[in-house]
Parts: C-alpha cells; sequence; structure tokens
C-alpha cells in the first residue's frame, strides 16, 4: 500500500516537473529568450505585443501549450492546470514570417549571404578502377598446329617490344609449304635469260603463291625471306609479336602440343589505360565527351594524372543508379596499373550565367526546399526554392525561388523554420475556433 502510494507522489512529481520544462521551453522560445519580455508578457490585463517574433498589428492571445489549442484566451493568467499562459500572435496566411529582434538575431548566431549570380564551376567526384583497354590487348592464335619447340615469352608480366621471338614452331604443314617455296624459287632462279616470257610469268606466279600461303599462316615477312633464301626448309619457325605490351596471357610452355585455332598467349599494351569511373544520374547530364579527367590514387600520392572522357555508357546501373563514364589515360611509364583505385574529378563545362547560394542556406524538408529571405527591420519570411545543380565550394544554383541582391540566412534558419511553423499552425487552429 505505501509502495503504491509512493509510486503514485512520484508520478505526479514527474509530471509537474515536466510541465513547468515545457512551459518554459515553449515560452523562452515564444518570447526569444528575453526575459524582461517573458516578465512583460506574464502581466495580467497587458494588451501591447511583447513576443518579438509577432508582426505588428497582430492580435496578441495566449495559451497553454500542454492543453492545446482549447485553452487559447484573449488574456494571460493561469490554465486549468495551474501553468502560466503563454503569448503568441494570431496571425493570417503570412503567419509563417517572422519578426525577430535585432538583439535576439545576435544571440541566436543568425548569418546570411547574399544571392549572388555567376559562372558555377562543376567538378564531379567520382571512384574509378583502371584496366586495360581493349584496342591493346592481342591474342596470339595459331592457325597451324604443331608443337613448340622453344619459348621465348616464358613468363607471364614481361614486356615484349614488337618484332620479338615468342616462340619457335615445329609444324609438318609448315614443312611442306617451306619446301614448296624453296623450290619455287629454285625453279625461277634456273630459267635462263632465253626463257619465253609466260615461264617467267608462271615462276613468278609459283613464287608468290607459296610465300602467300606462309603469310596465310602468319609467318611474316622477315621468316618467309629467310625461307625463301635456304636450301632446305628449317625445322622450326620463329612467331614474332605482333605489338609491344606485358605478356598477360600464357597458356603454353615448352614442347606444348599446340592446333589450329587455339589460343596460345595474350599481350596488351600499357601504353594507354582505361579509367572506369561511376556517375550519379542526378549529374549525368554535366558529362560530355573530351572533358579533362584528373586521377589521383593513394598508391601514388603527390601526383595528379590527367586523362580525358572517351566513352559514355548508355545505360544507367538499376542497382547503384550511376552510369559508367570511360576516360582514357596516357601511361607511357607504365605507373598507372590495371586493377587501381583512383579518386575522379570530372571537370564539366561551367553555367555561364547561374544564380546561386551557399549549399547551408536551404532547408530540405523531404518535399521541398526552403530558403529564408531575410529583409530591413529583423523580417525573415521562407521561400520555397527550387534547386538546380550543386557546384564546387559547396554552392547551389537556384533555379526558382530567390533572385539575385536577396539576403539569405544560411546560420539559424533552422529555429527559425520550427517557429515559423509553429506560428503557421497556431494561426490555422485560432482561425478555426474563432470560425
Amino acid at each position: 500500500m505505501n509502495n503504491q502510494i509512493l509510486r503514485k507522489a512520484a508520478l505526479l512529481i514527474g509530471a509537474a516537473i515536466l510541465g513547468g520544462v515545457v512551459v518554459f521551453v515553449f515560452g523562452s522560445f515564444g518570447n526569444h529568450g528575453s526575459p524582461a519580455k517573458r516578465a512583460a508578457a506574464s502581466t495580467v490585463g497587458s494588451n501591447k505585443s511583447t513576443d518579438s517574433g509577432n508582426a505588428k498589428g497582430a492580435e496578441q492571445r495566449w495559451w497553454d501549450p500542454m492543453i492545446g489549442p482549447s485553452s487559447i484566451t484573449n488574456h494571460p493568467g493561469k490554465s486549468a492546470m495551474g501553468m502560466e499562459m503563454v503569448p503568441f500572435t494570431s496571425q493570417a496566411a503570412s503567419g509563417a514570417e517572422l519578426t525577430i529582434d535585432p538583439a535576439v538575431v545576435q544571440n541566436m548566431g543568425v548569418q546570411t549571404a547574399p544571392v549572388t549570380r555567376g559562372p558555377l564551376h562543376v567538378t564531379i567526384r567520382a571512384v574509378g578502377l583502371f584496366k586495360l583497354p581493349e584496342p591493346g590487348l592481342h591474342d596470339i592464335s595459331l592457325k597451324v598446329g604443331g608443337w613448340i619447340d622453344k619459348l621465348y615469352a616464358d613468363q607471364e608480366g614481361m614486356h615484349v617490344m614488337k618484332g620479338e621471338p615468342l616462340f619457335a614452331l615445329y609444324s609438318p604443314d609448315l614443312q611442306v609449304a617451306e619446301q614448296e617455296l624453296i623450290s619455287a624459287v629454285k625453279s625461277q632462279r634456273s630459267l635462263n635469260r632465253e626463257a619465253s616470257p609466260a615461264l617467267w610469268k608462271e615462276s613468278e606466279h609459283l613464287v608468290a603463291s607459296a610465300r602467300r600461303k606462309l603469310q596465310l599462316w602468319d609467318v611474316n615477312e622477315q621468316e618467309t625471306d629467310a625461307i625463301a633464301k635456304a636450301d632446305s626448309p628449317p625445322r622450326d619457325i620463329v612467331f614474332r609479336s605482333p605489338a609491344s605490351g606485358h605478356l598477360e596471357n600464357k597458356m603454353i610452355v615448352q614442347g606444348s602440343a599446340v592446333q589450329p585455332g587455339m589460343k596460345v598467349l595474350g599481350i596488351a599494351d600499357h601504353t594507354k589505360v582505361w579509367l572506369d569511373a561511376e556517375v550519379y544520374e542526378d549529374q549525368i547530364a554535366l558529362v560530355k565527351m573530351g572533358q579533362m579527367v584528373t586521377a589521383m590514387l593513394d598508391a601514388i600520392p603527390g601526383k595528379t594524372f590527367t586523362g580525358t572522357v572517351s566513352f559514355i555508357y548508355p545505360h544507367v546501373d538499376h542497382m547503384t543508379r550511376t552510369l559508367m563514364v570511360r576516360s582514357t589515360f596516357d601511361n607511357p611509364d607504365f605507373a598507372l596499373k590495371p586493377g587501381m583505385y583512383a579518386d575522379a574529378n570530372i571537370i564539366a563545362e561551367p553555367v555561364a550565367d547561374a544564380v546561386y547560394v551557399p549549399r547551408e542556406a536551404v532547408i530540405d524538408t523531404g518535399t521541398k526546399q526552403i530558403a529564408f529571405v531575410a529583409e530591413d527591420g529583423g523580417h525573415f519570411s521562407p521561400r520555397t526554392v527550387r534547386l538546380g545543380i550543386r557546384a564546387d565550394d559547396d554552392r547551389v544554383q537556384i533555379v526558382d525561388g530567390l533572385a539575385a541582391g536577396e539576403t539569405v540566412v544560411t546560420s539559424g534558419q533552422f529555429l527559425m523554420d520550427v517557429e515559423s511553423r509553429t506560428n503557421e499552425a497556431i494561426a490555422k487552429l485560432s482561425q478555426q475556433k474563432r470560425n
């Protein structure tokens, strides 16, 4: 029994303390923290507005926020709960506007900035991954079967130059083609000067046909000339690199048997690399072909690499809501390696003439964006704005709602938004009550 009495007493004391705190907060906010004004507001019978947040000429009323709109009266005093009534101003449709005493503005830490017109420079920041460019990839596939007698390109990652030997191939089919070329050349040499033109033409045709056969099997000109000068066909034919690059894939070892159509080696040119970066869809319209891209890597601190946008993917990833943008970078010293991550900055074309404000001047409510415009006499009014692009230096373009030359609040506007919404809601409730 005693425990129940103590619990009830504790609940009553807690409710009283909470009610006092809430009244203190509402009273302080409604009077903007001025003790003198709070004292004046509590004077019974006073009809003069003492709340610096009320508009001039507005009807002064009082209420108990713990009870709600049903407690609204036109005179100060205590409510049915015994709490001191809090003053507020009943305003019409413009009730969201505020008038704040300059001293209170300073105490609130309100800061402002001008609405400016001028060019906006936009840098699109993204994360990218370096990869090998597809035009620089070369597959070495055989068109004739045989055996690898000697492998010169014997380890992945090694760099080979164009024309360097890759492997020596023994192939019975190549032996036959070599013998045909050697025989055709010897037959041509055996002709005397008195031979008929038709015979000379036929011998030239046989030599050209034999050389063409070897070329179609990817035997290069250097090896073909050597075979034509030989007395007997060499056992092996050396295949050389068609391009300079790094050996990316190696599917053979010395002594491997190979078949026609089989890929044996892969060479990649690293003198150029691609950077694939993901750009969010709200910035897609700013990306254009040929724009400059800078990249910075954790692996190479203190150095910035420069490339250009070379390809824009035609579709958006439905999971990440991003678009892949590809840039090409020169890489003469092979410092940029495929697989490296980089912080990419795409330098978009500047917007020549835009109205903009600091980003912190705009409050995003989720359904709309609001900025508070500072006017003369401590008057502040909320303005619904429509945003454009977000530029460098944390500035944002204003498409609609503000004009150049106006002044917007950049700090303290959240407190203004709370009081503005409160005033507007109370004004509507008061009007409904009178009706």
